[in-house]
Order: structure tokens, then C-alpha cells, then sequence
């Protein structure tokens, strides 16, 4: 008789340690852990500008390329590597659960017409996110600088 009484209570205090312990872990309980880590995830933004050429009297010398990004995972430093052309550059940042961000970065350039070359940023996340822009036109002349990630 003293068994069947003692099984009810066993399984009723494993199921309340389990609880616990995904409650303090930060779990949301779904088997991932996005509550816990940063995850970014594009975020669209009709009108907004994706690029910029940057002049210097009156002649293109960089563009600034912006990405509109929202973290659904939790609050902490993320380390974003920023690659243009042969050049990458990587910047700490410490981000918000919840938000949305804009994020931009400088390039130089030179013009050059049989040229292209491919800007990409890469955001942290279990699937990631990588935000790539091609400009026809012109080559790299330096790396990426002026990374900024500002709440939106």
C-alpha cells in the first residue's frame, strides 16, 4: 500500500526538479536554447536604405551598407565578422533580447569597371543570418570599418 502512494509523489518531484531546472537554465522549454544565446534573424524594412555610396569631391570613394536585423534569442556579446572583397574585420557588440537593430559598416572603394566585389555580414544564430550586397563597378580598397549596431 505504502508504494502506491510513494510513485505519485516521485514522479510529482522529478516533474517539479525538471521545471526548475529549465526556469533557471533560461530554457524556454521548446529543446533549443534561443532563449539563452543571441539569434538573429532578418527583419525587413520597407524604404529602408541597404546601401550608400559615400563621395568625396563629387567622386565615389565607399559605401556604407546597412542590415536590419532582429534578435529573438537572449541578451549578451556577439562577435560579427564583416567581409569585403579579400578583407574582414570583427567587432564585439553586446546586444538586447527582444530587439531590433540596424547594423552598418564602411567600405572603400575604387572605381574599377570590370570589377565587382561582395560585402557580407554575418550575424550570429543557430540557422545565422549572413546580410551579402554586390556592387558592380568597383574593387576594395581597404577593409571594413565604422561597425555599428544600434537598437532601431
Amino acid at each position: 500500500m505504502k508504494s502506491t502512494r510513494l510513485w505519485p509523489a516521485l514522479l510529482l518531484t522529478i516533474s517539479l526538479l525538471g521545471a526548475v531546472s529549465c526556469v533557471s537554465g533560461g530554457d524556454d522549454g521548446n529543446g533549443d536554447d534561443d532563449a539563452v544565446v543571441p539569434n538573429f534573424v532578418q527583419e525587413t524594412c520597407s524604404g529602408c536604405t541597404r546601401d550608400e555610396a559615400i563621395t568625396s569631391s563629387g567622386t565615389i570613394s565607399g559605401y556604407r551598407f546597412y542590415s536590419y536585423v532582429k534578435n529573438s534569442g537572449g541578451s549578451g556579446k556577439i562577435n560579427m565578422t564583416i567581409g569585403a572583397g579579400s578583407s574582414t574585420a570583427s567587432k564585439e557588440f553586446t546586444v538586447t533580447a527582444g530587439t531590433s537593430y540596424v547594423f552598418h559598416c564602411w567600405v572603400s572603394v575604387e572605381a574599377n569597371a570590370a570589377a565587382s566585389f561582395t560585402y557580407q555580414a554575418r550575424f550570429p544564430g543557430t540557422a545565422g543570418y549572413t546580410d551579402s550586397h554586390t556592387i558592380n563597378g568597383y574593387t576594395c580598397s581597404g577593409g571594413p570599418f565604422d561597425m555599428q549596431l544600434n537598437p532601431r
